[in-house]
């Protein structure tokens, strides 16, 4: 036995020193910063959900063929129909084409956000061409406007609220010899459109700027008349109270009774 407890010492010896050289190792691994803190994460808008009400509306009007191109950046391209001709026995059967749809995602300086769009192939080599998405938004010439459809106006919008594009035009006036427009911070307004078209809810400055919106467009709009009075005629008029309305009914309805009882004694004589 006792030969036996000597000839496992060496391998208890290594066993404890192999355990050893472990420790550290394990210590270390142990010893390294754990933090459940995420990255700072980044913004992705969908530009289809940008809020059409905040927007003025597209000139041209939405496209009533190939709705799908509202959405997105289609430049002019729709859906085609065609046939399939047989070479053999020239038959015929109806296909279609669709355009060439990518979905990209691009940075815009101006907004400090990346912005994700379905665009044509053809329109995505213009934005190449042209040095950016932000850049291809901004020509005013009437082609590039029409090209862009309801989707690439309210982009359009959009960075022309922004300060370095407010800046940036009023230099353009200056080169022209006109008068520069007074710059306004729209800051809140921009916030509140990317919070929107990103999915999930609004943040609290979102909502304290919607809710200033909605006054503002309720202060602006207030009481209105349909037809073509002039709000000046109608001053000195006091509005119709509802005692008022009801007596008048009674009346009304009175002298509608009174009229039909003498239409009956007039046909029974």
């Amino acid at each position: 036995m006792a030969s036996f407890a000597a000839a496992r010492r060496p391998f208890a010896a290594a066993s404890a020193f192999s355990s050893l050289l472990a420790q550290p190792a394990a210590a270390a691994i142990a010893a390294r910063p754990f933090s459940t803190t995420l990255p700072q994460q980044t913004k992705t808008v969908k530009a289809h959900r940008l809020p059409d009400r905040l927007i003025p509306p597209y000139p041209y009007g939405e496209r009533r063929i190939y709705k799908q191109s509202n959405r997105g950046l289609y430049g002019s391209a729709r859906i085609r129909f065609g046939n399939n001709v047989a070479e053999k026995w020239g038959n015929k059967s109806r296909r279609f084409w669709r355009p060439n749809v990518h979905v990209k995602s691009f940075y815009l300086p101006a907004l400090d956000a990346n912005i994700k769009t379905r665009l044509t192939l053809r329109v995505l080599k213009t934005i190449r061409r042209e040095g950016g998405l932000q850049e291809y938004l901004l020509k005013s010439k009437p082609a590039r406007l029409k090209e862009l459809g309801p989707g690439g106006w309210n982009m359009r919008w959009l960075l022309m609220q922004s300060r370095a594009i407010q800046e940036r035009f009023n230099e353009e006036r200056v080169a022209l010899g006109m008068e520069p427009k007074p710059i306004e911070n729209r800051d809140d307004v921009i916030q509140y459109a990317l919070d929107f078209a990103t999915p999930g809810a609004l943040s609290m400055r979102s909502r304290s700027t919607l809710e200033e919106i909605k006054a503002a467009t309720a202060a602006q709009l207030g009481a209105f008349t349909l037809g073509d009075l002039d709000p000046a005629d109608l001053e000195g008029i006091e509005e119709l109270s509802d005692e008022e309305e009801a007596r008048m009914f009674r009346e009304l309805d009175l002298a509608e009774a009174q009229a039909s009882k003498k239409t009956k004694d007039t046909v029974t004589v």
